[in-house]
């Protein structure tokens, strides 16, 4: 629970200092001009922010009550997900008499990181409708990194536990591993998505206006943005690829080394682990991209902010394919209530949809053996029509987007 608090400090840090409008809000952070000194006891969590009282005048009324919770929510939950993980490892000492003592902090440590980053973007995303690319950027490739070295970080998978047998999940989980999983080309497909995961996630315009050619000449001039035939040839270039680009493009080509590495120098529990990530990732990735584009073409708006599908890569970098799906569908039940009473008390049928995809993932790990035992049977049958039934499902909600918005225009205008 300490541990908790202090990590609930670099949460609030990072609402204010990662959102596009920064606050210089912090017992960490320098002095308002107004005030010459602070108690020593404000850089102390959670006590801090209530030392912090009387700087109403500077930082706005009531200012200091959220980031005060915040640190005292982190602090319980801290404690909670050592109970839970406490439990996790009980059972599996029971299935496994040579498991790992250190499988309590395996379990916890990659889960709380993901909780803390998710903590940051649900709050900016509240504030600003966005999501910073350094919190989704950074958290996808710690997750990648985590599974390599610690492949007893992914879920278990909880059926074959209650059989003894302790199984962490995988791509193909509840069944075997793939038979090619560890060949060259599982390197190559990896490789290949990890470069898309890059592309996706550079800022970048994409439009159709003028033509695909166009369209895609526009995308590649917006990512490396290039010198203007304008200027003259002493003038100095002022539009540069953003610096964020330049650390996925770089993060990207360091990823291939990486990948390359584990596939060819580790061993077979760490090579399996990371292509479950990797492969984690782009499911997140694709799925909820796939909603933004079907639902902006079919109700000719945006559907989904971009924020939303690098946030959903980096939870499937952490939990898998298998937890990121079932994440997505029980996201909106986390949002209904939320929105219901938004739309009628503030009239506005826009929500922030980010905070409920990361309720959502943290609900599927605190209750993943309840989650596991209703879907093991349908995926230890059905594993391979996923992406068709998924497929099928975004068909059909592009279809009621469409018909909804003819009724809207034609009807209930």
């Amino acid at each position: 629970m300490i541990i908790g608090s202090v990590v609930g400090m670099f949460v609030n840090w990072g609402i204010y200092n990662l959102a596009w409008n920064k606050r210089r809000i912090s017992p960490w952070g320098p002095l308002p001009e107004e005030i010459s000194h602070r108690s020593w006891s404000t850089r102390l969590p959670i006590v801090g922010w209530l030392r912090m009282k009387p700087e109403t005048r500077q930082h706005g009324y009531l200012f200091w009550v959220r980031p005060f919770w915040i640190e005292v929510g982190m602090a319980l939950f801290f404690g909670y997900t050592y109970s839970h993980f406490s439990n996790v490892a009980y059972l599996a000492s029971q299935a496994d008499a040579d498991f790992s003592p250190f499988l309590l902090w395996r379990q916890a440590i990659p889960f709380l990181c993901m909780t803390t980053l998710l903590c940051i973007a649900t709050f900016v995303d509240f504030d600003e409708r966005m999501i910073p690319d350094e919190v989704t950027v950074f958290g996808t490739l710690l997750a990648l990194v985590l599974s390599a070295f610690l492949p007893e970080s992914r879920l278990l998978d909880t059926e074959a536990l209650l059989n003894g047998e302790l199984i962490h999940l995988h791509a193909y989980s509840p069944k075997v591993w793939f038979e090619w999983g560890n060949e060259s080309r599982a390197l190559l497909y990896s490789m290949g998505l990890l470069g898309f995961w890059g592309i996706a996630s550079m800022p970048k315009l994409c439009t159709l206006r003028f033509g695909l050619q166009r369209g895609l000449q526009l995308m590649l001039a917006s990512v490396i943005r290039p010198r203007r035939h304008s200027l003259s040839s002493g003038e100095k270039r002022k539009r540069k690829p953003f610096t964020v680009t330049t650390l996925i493009a770089v993060s990207c080509m360091l990823g291939w080394v990486f990948l390359y590495a584990i596939w060819a120098w580790g061993d077979a529990r760490q090579w399996e682990s990371l292509f479950s990530s990797i492969l984690g990732m782009t499911g997140g990735l694709v799925l909820v991209w796939g909603v933004r584009i079907i639902g902006s073409v079919a109700a000719q708006q945006e559907a989904m902010g971009f924020g939303d599908v690098t946030l959903m890569a980096m939870i499937g970098a952490f939990l898998g394919w298998q937890a990121v799906i079932i994440t997505f569908f029980i996201a909106p039940f986390a949002g209904i209530v939320i929105g219901i009473i938004q739309a009628i008390v503030r009239k506005e049928n826009e929500l922030a949809f980010g905070p409920y995809l990361s309720l959502g993932a943290i609900i599927i790990v605190l209750f993943w053996e309840t989650v596991w035992g209703r879907i093991y049977g349908v995926l230890n049958e059905q594993i391979d029509s996923v992406p068709f039934v998924l497929m099928l499902l975004l068909s059909a909600m592009g279809g009621m987007l469409f018909v909804w918005r003819i009724i809207k225009e034609k009807i209930l205008a």
